[in-house]
């Protein structure tokens, strides 16, 4: 479905005008960008192009040459590398339908990524919509690895992120904009993971990009992820699994119908303390509790506790791993802090990397179910 759409699109695009078939060819339309540094230490791009001619219909079968061309030039800057790659190929590259841009870990340890993001952020053909991922893998080899689902793998890159809101494992997508909001406003922040695994493409972690140096600071695994998007409040859908060991009577999976993630601050003295208190409502979506007795009073009240006690050590264990690990507020803390106490906030803001590792935080889940699917029973 979305080659067609894709294929479609680029008819119109390429159909305006006085345009023959040949010209059609010409036209280098970009979809991906994978940014590296080449083992001379040089600057390295990516550009995947459409080839038009070997996009599959229907009628064709599966087994076709793939639709698009990889061509990977080196530079000292990407400008350069953009205009060589002008000359390397007949079909100079148009950036218009970009769809994703894939940094590896290697680029951001070596060059700031203010600097490597500033032609995207300049140059108009460059949309400030296109997401941005990093990955510690080979980016060649992830821009030459059969999809699963779409025809290029740096569509299949941004279509991995668009379930965020079913699998809070995954990040909330970051686009050009949203770095270059983040760079200018001098807070840390990530870059959602993309790794090669058994030959797949798929989404895994996030990269941590330090405001100080405005470099790679390291990874958050995937099990991490989801305490940190309940942190950053933007957990919209996904489940809690509550396996055995939290439980008695069998594993339990709850559906996340609604979250909201509140902030308070306190200041006793000079001493900050902040209270983190998750709300969810939930639908009990399995229930592998065959022994459990669903029509006795109170045993929603202990699938509630335990479904409360695992979100909280996901989240403790993040920012655990902020505060004693990374050392930076990644978190996005300062923003509460500025917000809630504003005279704090201009006393110890230069220094809140250190003042952040040191922050008493407490963090409350408060689940309810409220719904229990077509069995609908009669709780308490």
């Amino acid at each position: 479905m979305h080659h067609k759409i894709l294929l479609s699109g680029l008819v119109l695009v390429l159909l305006a005008g006085c345009w023959d078939s040949k010209e059609i060819e010409n036209v280098g339309i970009v979809t991906g960008l994978a940014l590296d540094v080449s083992e001379e230490s040089s600057l390295s791009m990516v550009n995947q192009y459409v080839v038009p001619g070997k996009i599959p219909t229907q009628q064709e079968s599966s087994n076709q040459e793939a639709p698009y061309q990889n061509i990977q030039i080196n530079g000292e800057s990407f400008f350069e590398i953009i205009r060589e790659n002008s000359l390397e190929s007949n079909r100079p590259p148009n950036y218009t339908h970009l769809k994703s841009i894939l940094t590896s870990t290697r680029l951001f340890e070596k060059e700031r990524v203010d600097q490597v993001i500033d032609l995207f952020i300049r140059d108009h053909e460059f949309r400030r919509t296109v997401p941005v991922f990093i990955t510690g893998d080979s980016v060649e080899d992830i821009f030459s690895t059969e999809p699963t689902k779409e025809l290029f793998p740096s569509i299949q890159i941004k279509e991995l992120s668009e379930n965020y809101f079913k699998n809070n494992k995954i990040p909330r997508n970051l686009s050009i904009g949203d770095m270059s909001q983040k760079i200018s406003e001098e807070t840390n922040f990530v870059i959602p993971g993309i790794s090669l695994e058994d030959g797949f493409i798929k989404s895994s972690g996030a990269g941590v990009i330090s405001a100080e140096e405005s470099k790679y600071a390291g990874w958050i695994p995937s099990e991490n992820i989801e305490g940190l998007r309940f942190i950053y409040n933007n957990v919209q859908g996904g489940y809690i699994d509550i396996v055995e060991e939290k439980i008695d009577q069998g594993p339990v999976v709850l559906e996340i119908k609604d979250s909201k993630t509140e902030y308070d601050t306190t200041l006793s003295g000079n001493t900050l303390t902040m209270k983190i208190t998750i709300h969810i409502s939930s639908v009990l979506g399995e229930d592998w509790g065959m022994e459990r007795n669903v029509y006795k009073k109170g045993w929603k009240g202990k699938v509630e506790a335990a479904g409360n006690q695992v979100i909280k050590d996901k989240v403790e264990q993040v920012i655990q791993m902020a505060q004693k690990d990374f050392k930076i507020d990644f978190l996005d803390f300062s923003k509460r802090v500025k917000i809630q106490q504003p005279k704090y906030w201009k006393q110890h803001g230069k220094d809140w990397n250190n003042t952040f590792k040191d922050i008493d935080v407490s963090v409350e889940v408060k689940t309810k179910i409220t719904d229990f699917g077509t069995q609908n029973f009669n709780s308490n």
